[in-house]
């Protein structure tokens, strides 16, 4: 997956001051506090989207997306304009690795337009980690946190 977001990167001259990968170095805390305050007793993120593992004091909603693939064009409208956290699920030697970036709006689009293969598993997460985006593999986005308005999805 990081091949194919650098893949869009490059081949659509993004600005790299507006989506850039994370430093490894810092990996592993972004995703621990993301478990932490996303994540029933702050277990792993991994499926979380799928056994409904997400913590309960932050506002949960659903959307099928099955008859709307493409709801993810509306991000512009219902996340700020500025830099998220986006984590795209990979698999490496059989065992569950994340990707992050720091990207814009419209530079996630971008890459989810424009990534093959497309991204299965990915999370979108404000950086006041406030609220949290997902969309899963089963054809279902979660919506975590008060702030985004999902009437805007069309």
């Amino acid at each position: 997956m990081r091949e194919a977001v650098e893949n869009v990167i490059k081949n659509f001259n993004l600005d790299r001051s507006r989506i850039f990968e994370v430093s490894h170095l810092k990996y592993a805390d972004i995703i621990k506090k993301i478990e932490k305050t996303f994540i029933k007793n702050g277990g792993e993120l991994h499926w979380s989207n799928i056994e409904n593992r997400f913590n309960p004091s932050f506002t949960l909603k659903t959307q099928y997306i099955g008859n709307n693939r493409l709801w993810y064009q509306a991000l512009a409208k219902i996340i700020p304009d500025t830099l998220h956290y986006v984590l795209f699920e990979d698999t490496v030697n059989f065992h569950t690795k994340y990707w992050v970036y720091e990207m814009f709006p419209d530079e996630i689009i971008t890459v989810i337009d424009e990534s093959i293969p497309s991204p299965d598993d990915f999370y979108i997460v404000s950086k006041k980690f406030d609220w949290l985006i997902s969309e899963c593999h089963e054809d279902v986005v979660y919506f975590l946190g008060d702030k985004i308005d999902i009437s805007l999805i069309e």
